[in-house]
């Protein structure tokens, strides 16, 4: 059994021939791997490799020199800190440069006090412009994304992916074990009465049989085991096999060949538990399965006779078959019989199924039980059972929604070609530019023909652990933002290569887990469909709080960048007003934003451009257009308030009559020259910078109140791209 190794669910037979060096290694059939298991049969061989020169060892070797690329999110945030920052220290040094240079023109100026004014300006720009509480809103973000996530069983081992998953454009899949069950299933029964049509997953013995596309019940089961053929056949599916089948900490399990087990469960669910069948129709002999025979062969003590009963492969039982079963009469086989069973082979054969045929007899007294020639001959033919390991049930649907959402969902496994491409039609992975791609045709590829493939095709079959992981970079370096789905071993080096690699929790080895960013508890699939949606919404909110953040600290720059050196105030907001609405106004709405509900259905929207920047143009326009409203209405506020009065001057709403001090006296005692002034003068001066800092502190203040409304009417508005906060609900949002 090497499925963990190459992703083929079938029994590979081993030989002892020697084979061309480039052979792929899903077809080394000369070769026994570490870490495979021995399904049947016994060998001596010789060790030829050893630790990391395995196939293992290669395989961890890739995975240990796999470096996964930063998330899109990293690179957008870290261009937006350097773009704050840079602009932060430009504005700053602008400002402090005019100034001073202004200052250092006028002979009646103090440059030092200048100097002082400007360093806190310029702190003040620098606190305001930054947003400081980002990093840590975004981690609390993911967090509670990864919670989200986790009721619908996927857990996040790295904080990354959660973001990620929004911005995947391209999902890898590995077949066996992931996109199916690993788990032989048997879909089709040809007995010579008709075909029956098996439903069910796995090795889980329950399901339904259909004749012509009706489900059989009960009754009507009772009424085909009535009939010899069908009789017969159920008996050989559940006394001709090794297999057993059991019930493990809740999951169905089967200890032995896939095809024996595939049989045994098929059995199972025609004649009920198998053990106890067996119990009651003892074993007499058996003949093992080899390569050179290709069947199995049984005797048991059969309704008080001893029959024989054999499966194997189809084509070597042509010559051993002389009987059939027709209307519960066993009469000699025709011809045509064998070509209506060969058609039915081909037919089973082109839907992937590995093809099973059925035969019996029963042992005349005194015929030797363990001459396998003699027991071996003169069969009545049953029929024939289409094994196949099939997708697992909820996985086309997921595709779709993938599909729908822009997402490319693409197959590449180890299996065989015929099977991935039936496996493919299955799910409706068939789309694309070119057919699919065999390992084989893709070790000859260069990079171009390999971009060429990577991007245009489907399906890729008969791949190495190696290719898996060129087939990942590749589509990377053409601006794929690639989800690597796998199981096994075999997956691990793309699955750490991948921008987000996604493993199986209960079908999935300890190598593919270790090396994934995600584990899906159930094995579902579909929880792909609702991590991605999840990651989608986390990035629209992280979009939301980003514009929210921006805007509000475009706002705060530019209202003390216009009062200050346009208008030649002083500053509007002091720095523990600007602290507070950096820290305590930025850092809870932001939050709140972070968990905002989704708004729209986002899996019938493509995927953001991998370009698209952060913010983006509707963003940046969206953010000086707030920023504008903001910075006016605040700029009035402060201006009515009192706060571009300067000293002998008055309240724009009040008269000289109303005035605390004398204007006049005032005015002339600041143009008297030193020494020349009164003491009414000194007076009004002293009387009109009192007013004046009463004035001052009761503008800022009402500054800092109308600003921080400002706030919270923009947290509100950037809840949604579309939608109104009275249509969403003012109080939808408990955060």
């Amino acid at each position: 059994d090497e499925s963990s190794l190459t992703g083929e669910s079938a029994s590979i037979k081993k030989t002892t021939s020697a084979l061309a060096s480039e052979t792929l290694l899903a077809d080394r059939n000369n070769m026994a791997y570490m870490g495979t298991s021995v399904a049947t049969g016994r060998a001596v061989g010789i060790v030829v490799n050893i630790g990391m020169e395995t196939q293992l060892g290669r395989i961890a070797s890739d995975i240990v020199g796999s470096v996964a690329p930063k998330t899109p999110l990293e690179n957008k945030l870290e261009s937006l800190g350097k773009f704050l920052g840079i602009v932060a220290l430009v504005v700053a040094v602008l400002m402090v440069a005019i100034k001073m240079i202004i200052a250092y023109g006028d002979e009646t100026a103090n440059l030092k006090e200048v100097a002082v004014e400007q360093f806190i300006v310029a702190i003040a720009i620098f606190v305001a412009i930054v947003p400081e509480g980002l990093p840590i809103i975004l981690v609390i973000t993911l967090a509670l994304g990864m919670r989200n996530m986790a009721r619908h069983k996927a857990i996040i081992r790295r904080m990354k992916a959660v973001e990620t998953l929004g911005s995947t454009t391209v999902i890898c899949s590995d077949k066996t074990g992931t996109l199916t069950k690993n788990q032989m299933t048997a879909r089709q029964l040809t007995t010579t009465e008709g075909t029956f049509t098996i439903s069910g997953e796995g090795f889980k013995p329950q399901g339904d049989l259909s004749y012509n596309g009706n489900v059989v019940t009960e009754s009507e089961l009772s009424g085909y085991q009535s009939d010899l053929a069908f009789r017969l056949s159920a008996a050989c599916l559940s006394l001709c096999h090794n297999s057993q089948i059991s019930k493990v900490d809740g999951q169905w399990q089967a200890l032995g060949d896939p095809t024996d087990s595939a049989c045994a469960v098929l059995g199972w669910k025609i004649n009920g538990n198998v053990r106890k069948f067996a119990q009651r129709h003892s074993r007499l002999h058996e003949f093992f399965f080899d390569t050179t025979r290709k069947r199995m062969s049984v005797i048991h003590d059969y309704e008080g006779e001893r029959w024989v009963f054999s499966k194997g492969g189809a084509g070597g039982y042509v010559k051993l078959v002389d009987w059939k079963i027709k209307d519960g009469q066993i009469v000699p086989i025709e011809k045509k019989d064998f070509d209506l069973a060969s058609v039915a082979n081909k037919e089973m054969a082109g839907q992937a199924m590995r093809v099973i045929a059925l035969c019996a007899r029963r042992l005349e007294d005194g015929e030797d039980m363990e001459d396998v020639n003699t027991v071996e001959s003169s069969f009545i033919f049953l029929g024939l059972v289409g094994i196949m390991d099939p997708p697992r049930a909820e996985v086309k649907d997921a595709i779709e929604v993938c599909q729908r959402a822009g997402i490319r969902v693409k197959m590449i496994t180890g299996d065989q070609q015929y099977t991935a491409e039936a496996i493919g039609r299955e799910l409706n992975i068939t789309e694309g530019g070119m057919p699919p791609v065999n390992g084989s045709a893709l070790s000859g590829f260069n990079d171009e023909q390999l971009s060429e493939a990577s991007n245009q095709a489907s399906i890729f079959s008969r791949v190495t652990p190696e290719q898996k992981m060129r087939i990942v970079s590749s589509l990377q370096e053409q601006g794929e933002i690639v989800a690597m789905t796998g199981d096994g071993v075999n997956d691990a080096p793309a699955l750490s290569r991948a921008n987000i690699g996604i493993a199986m929790g209960i079908a999935g080895t300890d190598v593919a887990k270790d090396a994934a960013d995600m584990v899906l508890q159930d094995d579902n699939f579909a929880n792909i469909v609702h991590a991605v949606e999840e990651g989608r919404k986390i990035y629209q909110n992280i979009r939301n709080f980003v514009r929210y953040q921006v805007s509000t600290n475009v706002a705060a720059v530019a209202l003390i960048i216009i009062s200050t050196f346009l208008f030649g105030w002083n500053l509007p907001l002091t720095a523990t007003q600007i602290l507070v609405i950096n820290i305590l106004m930025d850092g809870p709405p932001a939050v709140a934003l972070g968990v905002e509900k989704n708004h729209g259905d986002v899996m019938n929207q493509p995927p953001r451009p991998v370009d698209e920047g952060m913010p983006n143009f509707r963003d940046i326009t969206l953010i000086f257009y707030l920023g504008a409203v903001m910075v006016t209405g605040t700029l009035i506020v402060f201006f009515l308030a009192g706060g571009g009065v300067d000293t002998c001057e008055l309240h724009p709403l009040q008269n000289a009559d109303e005035a605390e001090f004398d204007v006049a006296l005032c005015t002339a005692g600041l143009l008297a020259n030193e020494g020349e002034i009164t003491s009414e003068q000194s007076a009004a001066i002293a009387a009109s910078e009192e007013y004046h800092a009463g004035l001052f502190d009761h503008a800022q203040t009402m500054t800092f109140s109308v600003f921080i409304v400002y706030q919270l009417f923009n947290v509100m508005n950037c809840r949604s791209n579309k939608e109104s906060a009275f249509k969403l609900g003012i109080f939808s949002n408990q955060w």
